[in-house]
């Protein structure tokens, strides 16, 4: 599976779940998962464990979309995998949320495993075994930002994140109306911001789905 940071898959229709039904297997010990789990929680009690998927492969299917395969697992391989060499690659899901044609951007808490205090476009999340990805992004845009979609979310494409390690569908969604105050705590901040004066410091993903796969630029054009 080709891991590159410039891999966009573009995608005229939602891509394709494949459960491989296989178990991921850690590159590492039960324990020290365990411990550095204990370690994460200790600093963050906010953080639950949940089933998510691990990606095994990605290709495009030929239909404008991706198949993606994937294999059970849970979200603490994913959390840990900065301190100990899991190997897992998860599967994310982001949007390019827009109101009036400015984009929806949050600033990730301090307590953040990934790229805190970093703006982002939000919201973002993991896409859950049992839930199609689109109902996970709108899922996360209500948890995350307190706004239902105005209309179902769009697959648009697809690309990874090699700070993370993760593969991320992204959707576009309009908002039903602009933030107020974020609803918990992984955002510290939400804010409406044009697409060419995003707010600084910007996770690197961000980066890439604002400049070098024009991604936000082309949800914008729509």
């Amino acid at each position: 599976m080709n891991t590159s940071a410039a891999r966009i898959i573009w995608l005229r229709r939602p891509p394709v779940l494949i459960d491989t039904s296989s178990a991921f297997v850690p590159g590492c010990t039960e324990g020290e998962i365990a411990d550095a789990w204990d370690t994460l929680k200790s600093a963050n009690p906010r953080l639950v464990d949940g089933a998510c998927w691990h990606v095994v492969a990605v290709s495009r299917n030929g239909y404008g979309g991706a198949s993606i395969h994937v294999g059970r697992t849970t979200y603490r391989m994913g959390a840990v995998r900065r301190v100990v060499a899991t190997g897992f690659i998860g599967l994310g899901v982001k949007a390019v949320s827009h109101w009036n044609g400015l984009v929806l951007l949050g600033r990730r808490s301090e307590a953040c495993a990934s790229y805190p205090g970093c703006w982002e476009f939000a919201p973002g999340g993991s896409a859950e075994p049992g839930e199609d990805p689109r109902d996970s992004i709108a899922r996360e845009l209500v948890e995350e930002c307190g706004i239902p979609v105005a209309k179902p979310p769009r697959a648009v494409a697809m690309l990874f994140d090699p700070l993370v390690r993760n593969w991320e569908i992204v959707h576009e969604i309009a908002l039903s109306h602009p933030p107020e105050h974020p609803p918990n705590w992984e955002y510290s901040e939400l804010s409406l911001a044009r697409l060419e004066a995003l707010p600084e410091p910007t996770s690197e993903v961000t980066q890439t789905m604002a400049n070098m796969s024009e991604i936000a630029r082309r949800v914008l054009s729509r």
